[in-house]
């Protein structure tokens, strides 16, 4: 028999955990569902700086203290859960995890992105063996060491920066232009410990039992970059495949269309955060889960007034 609440919320990160707050405060029961851990990939940021309210502090500080407040409005939330299958065309929505069966009237969506991969030869051998995607979770494997980040944009520039603490020396390898904020790139400059390489190709990760080096191409010259580990910051990718699978309508991008209220095409259907090609920041993400959530609620009590008594 499936659990029933009055929304179920997919993704716990910040769009996800502010959508239970509101949806709490209005006195609805709501249950979030999160396939990895609570934050998702806000959590793994060492250093936030631009969300008001706090001149720094990092994402697994920041997500705790939604979570919590979440939970002291009444969310129940649930992780490391799989949503596997849903059922979207009624009233009465039906999510199917690998455990349990959820139903309610509203959902929200609110499962971010997917990391892009890096698919060269060596890149899956040595996940996990000096490859990685996620500095924060992974960087005091490596300190003392000399590591590599890849990637052009913000993202691996806060990587770098992360790293920059804890490694001997590390080498930012943008595999294109690159494109990061004039305060991220005055940061990098000032750590003498960080190199920034010229833009390149990455051929191949090469090692034994570990990752040991680089297989580079640059300007059709290929050499190697002797290096303990490699870590992959080259933007994300959305993922919302089981969602369109379901009904729920996307863009050419794959990203869920909203409206202004977070409306998707789906009646009862909302979607929130970076999953809708929003603004792909934490406090977007918030304002949208904020909206979302208000909305939802105001949908909710609409159709508990209207709802006919079961026969």
């Amino acid at each position: 028999m499936a659990q029933s609440y009055d929304a179920i919320i997919i993704g716990a990160g910040p769009a996800g955990l502010t959508a239970a707050i509101y949806l709490g405060r209005a006195g609805q029961k709501c249950v979030v569902l999160e396939k990895d851990f609570v934050g998702g990939y806000t959590a793994k940021i060492a250093h936030i700086e631009n969300y008001p309210g706090y001149e720094s502090i990092n994402g697994m500080d920041l997500t705790k203290t939604m979570a919590k407040q979440a939970e002291t409005f009444g969310a129940l939330i649930q992780y490391p859960v799989e949503v596997v299958n849903l059922d979207l065309q009624h009233q009465m929505k039906r999510i199917r995890t690998r455990e349990e069966d959820y139903e309610a009237p509203v959902v929200i969506i609110a499962i971010g992105v997917a990391r892009k991969k890096l698919e060269i030869p060596g890149a899956s051998d040595f996940l996990g063996k000096g490859v990685s995607y996620c500095a924060t979770c992974d960087g005091a494997f490596f300190r003392g060491k000399t590591v590599a980040v890849i990637g052009a944009e913000d993202e691996a520039a806060e990587e770098a920066l992360h790293l920059a603490e804890l490694a001997e020396k590390v080498i930012l390898i943008p595999h294109k232009k690159p494109s990061i904020v004039e305060s991220l790139e005055a940061r990098l400059m000032a750590k003498p410990q960080i190199e920034i390489h010229p833009v390149a190709q990455i051929k191949e990760i090469i090692g034994e039992d570990v990752v040991t080096g680089l297989t580079i191409i640059q300007e059709e010259q290929e050499s190697t970059l002797k290096v303990d580990g490699a870590f992959i910051a080259m933007g994300s990718t959305p993922i919302s495949s089981l969602i369109q699978n379901a009904g729920g309508g996307v863009d050419d991008r794959g990203i869920l269309v909203v409206d202004r209220n977070q409306r998707t095409n789906i009646d009862g259907m909302y979607a929130a955060g970076d999953c809708t090609g929003g603004g792909m920041q934490i406090v977007c993400a918030a304002g949208e889960g904020a909206v979302a959530g208000m909305r939802a609620a105001a949908y909710l009590r609409k159709i508990k007034g209207t709802r006919q008594p079961a026969p």
